[in-house]
């Protein structure tokens, strides 16, 4: 039988200028490569934003774990960018024109059979629009994940606009039940058309090990009772909050370490760690800790949530809609996450109550064994061929 192809559209892609970033996409591509389909990742490179971009190879490989051979595009590009108020709708509309016109210089020179092939996009910016114009274009069936922490659709494009141009999506990946609300209630999806399926983790990356050696890995001390944080240092990952409810804890074993970089440093003396974690030391950081605490105000979907329930970890995060599809009492405490006193009240418990620590660990370790990325792209295959 022959393999289908499936085409994913991103706004990045890991590479050797920008390793770590959106590494979760990387993930999901590999989990399609290894259901026996076809991949190939179209990322076009702004060359106005960023000059390193302009000697970028136009055409690459890269392996999975498993030997199996991904390709990727990087057609150049102009980018008046995304963010900002003045002119936005204009800006965006003329860099989702150039981005489309990039990804279908490269989608010309396939043989494209509705049978065959497949458009996955990440986002709806710009990605996802662009994949409903030429999915058109085409006449293939074409598809769209969203995994944004907000909407954002509106000020970007205009719900009118996107409802216009989603008619041709063949349907929607979402990433929660709080994702798929977004675009019900934007009114620019048809609800039949979209599907819930939280963000993953590739087991391969992700997993159990021993903790003395995933501390001795950073050189931390075996007796203190680490809190771990990984994102963003910024207001809505919530690193200000967890650096003072830390900061607030009169016992000096209790100490925190944070994956990540951002406008917002911690300034508490209990800081051990405080950088950014390459991917393949993140198994390490995940096992390292006794917590997992991410007081954040906004997600889609948060990988970094699932990447450490997959390695075992008790979860203090916020008790919002983002986290009701991968959290429960079985896996973690929720709290508000902009009560400083719940956050540093919850980590005091677990400190002290190691039965419920070990309790919420083993319910991390039992929920994340539906989170295993080869099932959730086999389901998500299944929804788009459905």
């Amino acid at each position: 039988m022959k393999k289908k192809n499936i085409y994913i559209l991103v706004n990045k892609y890991p590479n050797y200028i920008e390793p770590n970033v959106c590494v979760f996409i990387q993930s999901l591509v590999w989990s399609f490569a290894d259901l026996n389909y076809n991949c190939n990742v179209i990322c076009p490179m702004p060359i106005n934003l960023n000059l390193k971009y302009i000697k970028f190879p136009k055409e690459r490989f890269e392996e999975n774990e498993n030997g199996i051979k991904i390709k990727i595009y990087h057609p150049k590009y102009i980018s008046l960018g995304q963010s900002g108020n003045l002119f936005q709708k204009l800006r965006v509309k003329f860099t989702t024109k150039m981005y489309t016109k990039a990804v279908d210089k490269v989608l010309k020179k396939q043989k494209l059979s509705k049978d065959n092939d497949i458009l996955y996009s990440h986002f709806i910016c710009p990605s996802g629009v662009s994949a409903a114009i030429l999915g058109r274009k085409y006449n293939l069936d074409s598809f769209m994940a969203h995994g944004e922490a907000f909407y954002g659709g509106n000020t970007k494009y205009g719900n009118n606009y996107l409802k216009q141009v989603f008619k041709y999506l063949t349907g929607a990946i979402a990433v929660s039940t709080q994702n798929k609300n977004y675009l019900i209630n934007a009114d620019v999806l048809e609800e039949n058309k979209i599907g819930i399926f939280p963000n993953g983790f590739r087991k391969e990356r992700f997993h159990k090990i021993d903790k003395k050696i995933a501390r001795k890995h950073f050189g931390w001390d075996m007796d203190k009772f680490i809190v771990g944080f990984c994102g963003s240092f910024d207001e809505r990952k919530g690193i200000n909050r967890l650096d003072q409810a830390i900061d607030e804890i009169k016992d000096n074993n209790i100490v925190f370490a944070c994956a990540g970089k951002g406008k917002i440093q911690p300034k508490s003396e209990k800081c051990i760690f405080n950088k950014p974690v390459n991917n393949n030391d993140l198994v390490y950081f995940y096992n390292a800790i006794d917590v997992f605490a991410l007081p954040t105000l906004n997600e889609g979907c948060c990988n970094a949530i699932v990447e450490a329930m997959a390695c075992g970890c008790p979860i203090v995060s916020s008790d919002k809609s983002f986290n009701y599809d991968i959290l429960d009492n079985t896996n973690s405490i929720m709290i508000d996450p902009k009560s400083v006193n719940e956050l540093k009240n919850s980590i005091i418990k677990l400190k002290n109550d190691n039965i419920l620590l070990n309790k919420l660990s083993e319910g991390s370790l039992k929920k994340s064994k539906q989170l295993d990325l080869n099932t959730r792209a086999k389901n998500i295959l299944d929804f788009m061929n459905r």
